[in-house]
This record gives C-alpha cells, structure tokens and sequence, in this order.
C-alpha cells in the first residue's frame, strides 16, 4: 500500500546517512523494505534512462565542446549527487546507493567541463566575463543548501530536493533554444530526460500521494514536453525568427 500517513515522511531512526558506514555494514542489493516491488522496478527502467542521457550529454562535450545541461541545474544537481552519494543515502539498496556514487562520477565530468565551456550558454556580458567565479560560488551554496535542507527536511531518496531541481532544470533547458549559436541542445538528451523523469514520477506518485510533489511531476513533464516539441521546431527552421 501506498504510504499516506505522516510518520513515513520522516526518516526512520536506523537509516544510515554516512557512505562509509553503509559499506562497513550488511545491506541487501535491492531493498523492498519501504519500496513495492514495481516502485523499485521502475525507478530502475527510470535510471536508465538518466544514465542514457548523462551519457549523451558527455558525448556532447567531447564532440562539441560545450555543455548541453543548464549550467544553473548542474550546480544544483552536483550538490544534490554529493549529497545523496555520501551523506543521505537512499534506502533502496546497494545497487541504487552505488549508482548514486556512480552518477557522481560522471557528473564530476560534466561539471569540470562546465567550468571550461559554461559560458557559453550566456549572453550577458557581465556574467560571461565572470562566469567561472559566479559558477564555483554557486556550486559551494547549491551543495550548502542542499545538504542542509536533504538531511534536515527531506525524505527518502531526497524525493522533494530532487524534484524541485528537475523542475528548474526543465524551465532552464527551454532558454537554450534561444541562445544564437548555442550547439548543445539534444533531442537525445531531451527525450531520455522526459523518458527518466517521467517513469520517477510513475514510480513516486505509487508510493506516495503527496500533491506538492505531483505538482512537481506535471510541472516537469510539461516543460520536459515543451522543449522536445521546440527541438523539432528549431530543426525545422522554424524559430529561426524567434533567435538572433
């Protein structure tokens, strides 16, 4: 059954939010303790798709030599993988718990390549030509922020902090349509974003019902929607009037 009831929006008392501690003691590869089986399926097929469009996105980088995720989401995202990978470890498992560790890895990539090739998703001036300070400060208050806020107010698998950070994401990715000369738009990356988040939010909305977070997940989806019809657009010519 769906868990409704408040008490399983807070932590139980034995969830382990240290990595090391974790490894130091016996945990199953995949946990149904909290979690319905076809959550946990799900959320699985939904990783995939992430994984998918990590993959896609570094590709990106070593052929184009720009970043196809807004650079205002992967300083969220960072802090949040940080997170979750070390500090507020998701209770589903050792395979999720080392896939977190692995999503950090290479979003640890993504990231230095930020820093190098961020600039160019900008257009004001002032925040080009201080890009690279602007985007370490606010990789340090995204990982504060969020630190504080998962382990304090979040529940498992940092649900609310993930979801808040997706929704900006998809609002962002719909700015990299309009930016002239801007390389890094994916329809790859777009429909395994759409694809990963919608099948999380499948997952979820059976586990839990939260109408904060389902506003959340429809917020995702129609933005996530919206940017995969504008790819189609741009590729047609047809918003070469909208981008100058």
């Amino acid at each position: 059954m769906p868990f409704t009831d408040t008490t399983r929006h807070i932590l139980p008392t034995d969830h382990i939010q240290n990595l090391v501690d974790y490894i130091r003691t016996p945990h199953p590869w995949v946990d149904t303790t909290y979690y319905e089986l076809p959550v946990v399926i799900i959320f699985f097929c939904a990783a995939m798709f992430w994984v998918w469009a990590y993959i896609d996105t570094i590709r990106g980088i070593i052929k184009k030599k720009t970043i196809g995720v807004p650079v205002v989401a992967i300083c969220l995202n960072f802090g949040y993988e940080v997170t979750a990978a070390f500090f507020f470890l998701p209770d589903m498992g050792k395979a999720v718990v080392f896939g977190y560790v692995g999503w950090l890895v290479l979003d640890l990539y993504i990231v230095i390549h930020a820093f190098r090739y961020g600039d160019k998703q900008i257009r004001n001036p002032y925040i080009k030509k201080n890009f690279k300070t602007l985007f370490l400060v606010g990789l340090v208050m995204a990982f504060t922020a969020e630190y504080l806020f998962m382990t304090n107010y979040d529940i498992p698998i940092a649900v609310f902090d993930a979801y808040i950070i997706n929704l900006i994401m998809s609002v962002s990715f719909i700015y990299l349509v309009f930016v002239p000369g801007f390389e890094g738009n994916s329809l790859v990356t777009a429909w395994t974003k759409f694809l990963g988040t919608g099948l999380t939010s499948v997952a979820f909305l059976l586990h839990y019902h939260i109408p904060f977070l389902t506003t959340l997940y429809v917020g995702c989806a129609v933005f996530d929607i919206y940017y995969i019809y504008l790819l189609y657009q741009k590729r047609k010519g047809a918003l070469a009037y909208a981008i100058r």
